[in-house]
């Protein structure tokens, strides 16, 4: 966490690529109007059902998104981390939120209004170009998921969250050694690839007889990546 540390609100939203190139008017206007919210593990952002107020920036820490049944059973849909962003969907809508966000570690946010950024859309075609693009880039993974869940098996699912960890890059030119931290618990982790957790740790089990993996906790120590590419 940054903890007591003052958070420069313009600068902040300057870096961020959604309001790449707007004047520092235009940035100043948005940050008075935004909040920076802090929240403890375990508590929830928002619930399901609930009217969207805006934008969420994850400046630090970490949520994860989900639909909870009555029952009680979770699925994980997406875990976001420091970087992030959340809600942009119901930003020309009405709607409310679809799913539950709960925070998995401590977490910073800023919080920008919906009608504040509706506004500045109005009289800025690059802003607007700019939150479609992210859109389209979330719902193209989202299709991505369902195209896994469906079509491939779970081993596959495992293999291919660690080989597309930013820390191997190109499989193809990957040297041995790797290490993948995951950035949940392990139930976390099966909740978001839609296996259960005994399955999840069956498949790493196996993985790392294979001489493939090695775990230690949540560090995954891919030895053969090449191997591991090969092998679902």
């Amino acid at each position: 966490m940054m903890g007591s540390r003052r958070l420069n609100v313009v600068s902040y939203l300057g870096s961020q690529a959604l309001f790449k190139d707007m004047s520092a008017p235009e940035l100043a206007r948005i940050a008075a109007a935004s909040s920076v919210r802090r929240l403890s593990r375990g508590e929830e952002m928002f619930h399901a059902g609930q009217v969207c107020e805006g934008l969420y920036f994850v400046i630090d820490g970490m949520i994860k998104l989900y639909a909870k049944a009555p029952s009680g059973q979770e699925k994980v849909i997406e875990v976001i981390g420091s970087g992030g962003c959340v809600s942009e969907a119901l930003m020309f809508s009405e709607g409310a939120h679809s799913v539950n966000a709960g925070v998995l570690m401590d977490v910073q946010l800023l919080v920008v209004p919906k009608d504040v950024l509706v506004n500045e859309i109005e009289h800025n075609a690059g802003l607007a170009m700019r939150l479609l693009t992210g859109l389209s880039r979330r719902m193209n993974g989202l299709v991505k998921d369902i195209e896994a869940v469906t079509l491939h098996s779970g081993v596959k699912r495992v293999v291919d969250y660690l080989l597309h960890s930013p820390v191997v890059g190109d499989v193809r030119d990957a040297e041995k050694d790797l290490t993948v931290s995951l950035p949940a618990s392990k139930g976390t982790i099966a909740s978001l690839l839609s296996v259960t957790p005994e399955h999840f740790s069956r498949i790493l089990h196996d993985l790392q007889a294979q001489g493939l993996i090695e775990v230690e906790r949540r560090h995954i120590h891919i030895r053969d990546a090449h191997g591991l590419a090969q092998f679902s």
